[in-house]
């Protein structure tokens, strides 16, 4: 029988949600109620980059998906990996973050590959790319160290204790013997081990993930250029400093689990990080657009590969 505190949990998380969406939200009222409109611009092409850029940035991750299938036996047509990725990021929006691995790997299950590999594997890739941009966000505030600050901690220890959380469950031996035991329960008489995780492949998945971070770092500033009216010319300090910034906030988004996607709280820390760049006003309504204009790209995106790839059998790798 559940106890009071387990019965309790779903509703505190509920109003936990509910309580910052409501600061956040206040924060950016406020802002935005002092922006006078004429000050801003509208650049479609830049937006456009923008989104470009973030899809980019969300394939990079895919592509590693689909490095880990190979190692695991499988190769699912790449259509079919692209279709169940960026479909399932939609499921991103509703509260609950395995949502969206449950989402990814009923995409591309078959007969062939299990539905739990390919969550676990998902989970694999999820974590990767968090811990990349974790990583990339704390060396990159150490090269170019941010300005005053209004926030506790400074963003080079902020993103160490990212890169913690989220590379604890990367490390060769906690992964490999969470597969282990998941390998248990689906062996069968004719069935082969598991491959193992070694540290060539999470240096190559915090490799390919990080160039894809990279790019996401110049859809930021893509995104300020798009609106504000001087924007901020692009250079390799630059780009530094809004690859440090998407970093921070969208890790930091990705580990508050109550709340969709991050929402409110990647918001709140790009209006923090990105100061350097305008005013507090203008800054909050570049935040709005680029998180509108990410949120269409990947629904304009679901929208069109989710027809035109079914799923098909994987095939297997050969086994040396």
């Amino acid at each position: 029988m559940p106890t009071p505190w387990q019965r309790a949990w779903p509703i505190l998380k509920l109003l936990f949600a509910v309580a910052i969406l409501v600061a956040v939200g206040w924060q950016f009222a406020r802002y935005l109620r002092d922006l006078d409109l004429h000050e801003l611009e509208f650049r479609p092409a830049w937006l456009a980059l923008s989104a470009i850029l973030y899809l980019a940035f969300l394939g990079s991750s895919c592509w590693f998906w689909q490095r880990l299938l190979v190692h695991f036996g499988h190769r699912p047509p790449a259509r079919m990996i692209a279709r169940a990725y960026y479909v399932s990021q939609l499921a991103k929006y509703v509260p609950g973050k395995a949502w969206t691995l449950w989402l990814r790997g009923g995409l591309v299950a078959t007969p062939e590959l299990h539905l739990g590999l390919a969550i676990a594997t998902s989970f694999y890739e999820v974590l990767t790319t968090m811990a990349a941009g974790a990583l990339l966000a704390a060396v990159a505030f150490l090269v170019q160290p941010p300005p005053a600050l209004s926030i506790a901690v400074h963003p080079v220890w902020a993103g160490l204790i990212l890169v913690g959380l989220c590379g604890m469950p990367l490390l060769p031996v906690v992964f490999n013997l969470f597969m282990e035991r998941f390998a248990k329960k689906l062996k069968t008489e004719d069935a082969e081990p598991l491959p193992k995780i070694g540290v060539g492949m999470l240096l190559e998945g915090l490799a390919i993930t990080a160039c894809g971070w990279c790019l996401l770092g110049v859809s930021v500033w893509a995104s300020l250029a798009a609106v504000l009216p001087e924007p901020p010319p692009f250079d390799p300090s630059m780009w530094v400093r809004c690859l440090g910034t998407i970093g921070l906030a969208y890790v930091g988004g990705f580990l508050v689990f109550v709340l969709p996607n991050g929402v409110g709280v990647r918001e709140t820390a790009l209006l923090e990080l990105l100061a350097f760049a305008g005013p507090k006003t203008q800054i909050a309504a570049v935040v709005l657009v680029m998180r509108l204009t990410w949120t269409v790209a990947e629904v304009i995106i679901a929208a069109v590969l989710y027809p035109i790839a079914k799923k098909e059998p994987s095939q297997p790798e050969p086994r040396p």
